[in-house]
C-alpha cells in the first residue's frame, strides 16, 4: 500500500466511477483499475463492487475511505509544516463550531486571518458538541470549540476558552426580566423555546439545574438553531434560554432583553485531536482565537462572558477569601 494509491482510492470513492475518476487522475482507466486491484489484494478484501453504473464502496472500503482521508490530509500538512519553517503559517485548517457560537466569531475571525495570515485556508463546520468531538478523533475537523459539561474523549485535548452566563432571554419590555438576574425556579410555568440538543450544552447545564431544584419546565418548544429560537421569542411566543452573545444584535435594537440565570454558567473548551500534532496553521489559528475572545469580551462585543483566564482568577479570589 502506498499513498498514490490511496490517492487514486480516494478519488474513486468521490466519484464512484472508474471512468470519470481516471479522467480526473489523468490516467488510463485500466491503469486505476489495477492500482485498485493491487489495493484489494495487498488487503485482502472487496472495496468496492463494481457494476453497470459505476462503482460503490464496500463496508471495508467505507473503513478505508475514513482511515485514508484522514492520512492523506496529515501527510499534506507534513508539507505545509515543512515550508512553514521558512515562512509564515499556511494551509488549510478545519474549525467545527457551535452554531450560535459560530455567528459571533466566524466573523471577526475570518477578518483577522485575511489581515495578518493570508495564506490560511479557514474552513468551518457548525454542529454541537458531540458531533463535533467525533470529527475531531475521525481527523475531519482540525480544532473545535466544545461546549461543556465537555463532550470530550481521552482522544481529544480541550483547554479552556471562555465562561459565559446562561440567560432568560424574552421580549424587552417583560416586566418578569426587569431585574439584574432571575433564579431556576422563576422559569417554571413559563413556556420555553430550547434550542440545541438534549443532554449537550445549554440543555444540560439547564436539565441539571432543574433536577436538582425540583422545577418543572414548561417546554413550548424545541428547535435546533438559537436564531430560530430568537425569532419565535421576538413573536412573544414564550422565552428562549441561551445566551446573551447569541442574541445581541436584537438586545441592542431593543427588540429582546437577556437576564442571566443565577448560577448557570457554560465553559467554552478548545479542542484537537492528540492522535496527530497540531499544524502550523492550526497552532496559529488557536492562538488568533484566543486573543479574538479576549478583545471582544474586553470590548464589551461578547456580553456576559469571561475569559478562561479571568474565571480562573475569579475562582482563586473566591477559594482564598
Amino acid at each position: 500500500m502506498d499513498l498514490r494509491q490511496l490517492r487514486y482510492f480516494k478519488v474513486l470513492a468521490a466519484h464512484q466511477h472508474f471512468g470519470r475518476a481516471a479522467t480526473v487522475l489523468h490516467i488510463a482507466q485500466p491503469a486505476l483499475s489495477r492500482q485498485i486491484q493491487l489495493l484489494e489484494g495487498e488487503l485482502g478484501v472487496q472495496l468496492v463492487e463494481r457494476h453497470s453504473r459505476g462503482a460503490s464502496l464496500t463496508p471495508e472500503g467505507a473503513l478505508l475511505l475514513d482511515r485514508a482521508v484522514f492520512l492523506l490530509r496529515y501527510c499534506d500538512q507534513i508539507k505545509v509544516d515543512i515550508v512553514d519553517l521558512q515562512g509564515t503559517p499556511r494551509g488549510p485548517v478545519a474549525l467545527g463550531l457551535p452554531p450560535a457560537l459560530a455567528s459571533v466569531l466566524v466573523v471577526p475571525l475570518t477578518r483577522a486571518l485575511r489581515s495578518r495570515y493570508p495564506e490560511i485556508r479557514l474552513r468551518v463546520s457548525e454542529s454541537f458538541s458531540p458531533a463535533l468531538c467525533d470529527s475531531l478523533e475521525q481527523g475531519v475537523l482540525d480544532v473545535a470549540v466544545l461546549s461543556g459539561p465537555s463532550a470530550a474523549t481521552s482522544f481529544v485535548h480541550t483547554e479552556p476558552l471562555l465562561s459565559e452566563n446562561i440567560c432568560a432571554i424574552g421580549l424587552s419590555g417583560d416586566p418578569r426580566l426587569r431585574s439584574g438576574s432571575i433564579d431556576v425556579q422563576d422559569l417554571q410555568g413559563i413556556p420555553l423555546i430550547l434550542a440545541g440538543l438534549q443532554n449537550s450544552g445549554v440543555r444540560l447545564t439547564l436539565e441539571r439545574a432543574t433536577a436538582r431544584e425540583n422545577v418543572v419546565l414548561e417546554e413550548a418548544m424545541e428547535v435546533e438553531s438559537a436564531v430560530v429560537a430568537a425569532q419565535l421569542v421576538a413573536e412573544g411566543l414564550g422565552w428562549t434560554i441561551h445566551f446573551a452573545s447569541a442574541v445581541n444584535r436584537e438586545v441592542g435594537a431593543g427588540v429582546l432583553r437577556a437576564v442571566p440565570i443565577s448560577g448557570l454558567v457554560l465553559e467554552r473548551f478548545l479542542a484537537h485531536a492528540v492522535q496527530r500534532p497540531p499544524s502550523t496553521a492550526t497552532v496559529t489559528l488557536i492562538s488568533l482565537i484566543h486573543e479574538i475572545v479576549a478583545s471582544m469580551i474586553q470590548c464589551g462585543e461578547w456580553p456576559m462572558a469571561k475569559t478562561a483566564c479571568a474565571s480562573r482568577q475569579v475562582e482563586d479570589t473566591a477559594a482564598n477569601m
